[in-house]
């Protein structure tokens, strides 16, 4: 089992995820803490980068799916950045790439994050 290491980047509107290790099942709950630690408001847009994690078990999805979930119900969101294809097609058979915001490249989610993040603060001084 490989380590599981975390590293946060601080953007206006995003914040940048980088995880590097397995997320097992033991890795799981690291994972949900270092995320409910990192987040600055409920509502932030999150982008979990997993280029560097080799493994993402079920316990591991269960937590992107709620982080997802709880992001959204507060007008934020969750994409995910450069999985490794066994994750990648790991999220193909559940399914779970039909609800989460997955990206081919940490670029492309920071892109569609800071988007997501601009568009709602437009609504929100319009509204």
């Amino acid at each position: 089992m490989l380590d599981l290491t975390f590293a946060t980047q601080r953007l206006p509107g995003v914040s940048v995820i980088s995880v590097a290790g397995e997320i097992d099942t033991a890795g799981a709950g690291r994972l949900d803490r270092h995320i409910q630690q990192s987040r600055r408001t409920p509502g932030e847009h999150l982008v979990i980068d997993l280029s560097e994690a080799g493994f993402l078990g079920s316990a591991g999805l269960r937590v992107l799916l709620n982080t997802h979930a709880f992001a959204r119900q507060y007008g934020g969101a969750l994409h995910l950045a450069a999985p490794h294809p066994k994750i990648a097609r790991f999220m193909e058979i559940t399914h779970a790439n039909t609800v989460l915001h997955v990206h081919d490249t940490v670029e492309e989610a920071v892109i569609a994050a800071l988007r997501q993040s601009h568009a709602l603060e437009k609504t929100l001084t319009q509204a």
